[in-house]
């Protein structure tokens, strides 16, 4: 069956970063409406409900599923036809990248990398520094974020290539 001590092989989970979501509702009309939305060329009947909050009305999506309040609704496909579902982060079973990988300096990294807007692989090109004082400060920040978690990443890589060096 499976190899002894290995188990069955993992599915690879399904992320909220990687998956689609309805942009926000809007804060403004009535306190409750129904929309319909074409998600894959079927449409489907969503509700928003609006709450008053300290600043105005914000507006929630109401999950088909669960029939809970939620800021974002996702959209995933069917595995048994092409149908898509449409429900919140818990009904479709979506978790987060952080929650799933045990390398959190490879998420840092990538992380600003984007804030920066620089390439996203490993030791890419940085942008040109800004002119603005304020904005070259926070800059200068960030950069100094990212060496240090790309140094730990590539300390990390070198361990591993020492390691695989050692059993051949």
């Amino acid at each position: 069956m499976f190899a002894f001590g290995k188990g069955r092989p993992r599915r690879p989970r399904r992320l909220v970063e990687t998956t689609p979501r309805l942009p926000a509702p809007p804060s403004r009309g009535r306190a409750r409406e129904a929309v319909t939305v074409v998600v894959g060329g079927i449409e489907q009947r969503l509700e928003i409900v609006r709450q008053e909050r300290i600043h105005g009305l914000q507006g929630y999506w109401c999950c088909n599923l669960c029939g809970k309040l939620y800021w974002h609704l996702y959209v995933r496909s069917n595995q048994i036809g092409s149908n898509q579902i449409v429900g919140c982060r818990k009904c479709l079973g979506l978790t987060y990248r952080v929650k799933t990988t045990r390398n959190t300096a490879a998420i840092r990294a990538a992380k600003l990398r984007r804030r920066l807007g620089a390439a996203p692989g490993l030791l890419g090109e940085l942008p040109p520094r800004p002119r603005n004082v304020w904005a070259a400060q926070r800059y200068d920040k960030l950069v100094r974020e990212l060496a240090r978690c790309e140094g730990s990443l590539a300390q990390k890589l070198g361990d591993m290539v020492g390691r695989r060096r050692k059993r051949t």
